[in-house]
């Protein structure tokens, strides 16, 4: 019997050759799509970084507006008695706070305070030259940035100051009346300028159990600011008693809900714009973060030459007679200065908080710089900063702001 004859099907696959072709195909597309995603990462890292600074940077020159367009305010009207006045303020749970007693205050601060003596003098708003600098063996910054000192009251209910109308005793003031203070106010208290200046100030408290009434001319005094004498064994000391029967009671604020704003303003590690309560409303000397990004602040003061209330020129804040140790230093001259003062220029520069990836030469860096403030004012006042090799791997932006300090525009 004849057997079947046996075929054999051939087996269909690939050839190594092939497979070979594949896997380079599949690799050179992995490889494109890597690229792609690595690309459209960094420029989302890139948009998302700048919108955050761009954000930031809108938000500290709102708080920085805020704060210096009403610098002045519940004291700017006798400022012939205030402006220049050492201020004297102790707390019951913090002790004396106004001359700062305490031996270094934290930074950004630290030098401004040092350089001050702990002693701050009533004015709307004084900026510090190059008065903080931040960490830089981080590389935060190679330069220094200004400070702002901005004072203001916030009592919107009583800012016309208040004559005395016989000697203050411990514990009372004795006014020509009392219907502008409510209880638990904050009192400023200054006296009539003396020939080298204003003398000092006090800040008191009324009493809660305090009730106004129209022939209520006695102003109780008692709460957590309320102290007599204030002193410290280095930067001299203030009583009550001491006040002449012609001095002047100012409504500040209050405690429950709208204190006065006595702060510095300052950058300081890591980007960070700081505020620092001379007051010491929050935690004892502890400055306040306000916003992130921040890579520089700087300032100018415009001046009003002629009196007649508008900005003639900018100056710059270490000008003779512009820095910030003459304008605290409480004599006539630097009064008289402050009252010149209706304005003033704020530069920001903002930086982006991680550096972009190192560039493949020869493509440029992020950043080239140079970095300029203030280029429309004039060459002399024009702030410019250039940038290290490392710093230009990082994005910027620049904001700017002119502040008109309203509290002043008809003091003359």
């Amino acid at each position: 019997m004849n057997q079947p004859l046996l075929t054999h099907k051939r087996q269909s696959g690939f050839s190594l050759v092939e497979l070979m072709v594949v896997i380079a195909i599949v690799l050179v597309m992995s490889l494109a799509i890597f690229g792609v995603m690595s690309t459209s990462e960094s420029k989302k890292r890139t948009l998302t970084s700048v919108n955050d600074i761009n954000q930031s940077g809108n938000f500290a020159m709102f708080q920085l507006e805020k704060a210096a367009r009403i610098a002045g305010s519940g004291f700017s009207q006798s400022f012939a008695q205030s402006f220049g006045c050492k201020l004297f303020a102790k707390q019951s749970t913090n002790g004396v706070i106004l001359p700062y007693s305490g031996a270094t205050m934290s930074a950004p601060f630290t030098a401004l305070n040092t350089a001050l003596g702990g002693v701050y003098r009533l004015a709307p708003i004084i900026i510090a030259k190059n008065a903080t600098a931040p960490d830089m063996t981080n590389m935060v910054s190679a330069h220094s940035s200004d400070a702002l000192i901005v004072m203001s009251g916030s009592s919107g209910y009583g800012e016309i100051p208040t004559s005395f109308t016989n000697y203050a005793v411990s514990g009372q003031l004795n006014l020509q009346n009392t219907l502008s203070f409510r209880a638990n106010d904050l009192v400023l208290i200054a006296d009539q300028a003396g020939a080298s200046g204003s003398l000092p100030c006090m800040i008191e408290q009324v009493s809660s159990t305090f009730t106004t009434g129209g022939a209520v001319t006695a102003l109780p005094l008692a709460g957590t600011f309320y102290a007599n004498p204030i002193s410290t064994t280095a930067k001299g000391s203030k009583d009550l008693t001491s006040y002449s029967n012609n001095a002047l009671a100012m409504n500040i604020g209050n405690t429950n809900g709208n204190p006065p704003s006595f702060q510095l303003l300052g950058v300081g590690d890591k980007n960070v714009l700081f505020l620092y309560d001379l007051l010491q409303g929050g935690t004892y000397d502890t400055p306040i973060p306000m916003a992130d990004g921040v890579f520089e602040m700087h300032a100018l003061y415009g001046v009003d030459t002629n009196n007649d209330g508008l900005v003639d020129t900018w100056v710059d804040p270490s000008a003779t007679g512009y820095d910030y140790a003459t304008l605290e230093s409480g004599t006539v001259a630097a009064n008289n200065t402050l009252v010149t003062i209706k304005a003033i220029r704020i530069g920001l520069i903002m930086r982006t908080s991680l550096p972009e990836k190192a560039p493949v030469s020869p493509a440029p860096p992020a950043t080239t710089g140079p970095l300029t403030l203030f280029s429309d004012i004039s060459t002399a006042l024009t702030y410019t900063r250039t940038l290290t090799g490392a710093e230009k791997n990082y994005r910027y932006r620049t904001i700017e702001s002119t502040i008109p300090l309203r509290n002043s525009l008809l003091l003359n």
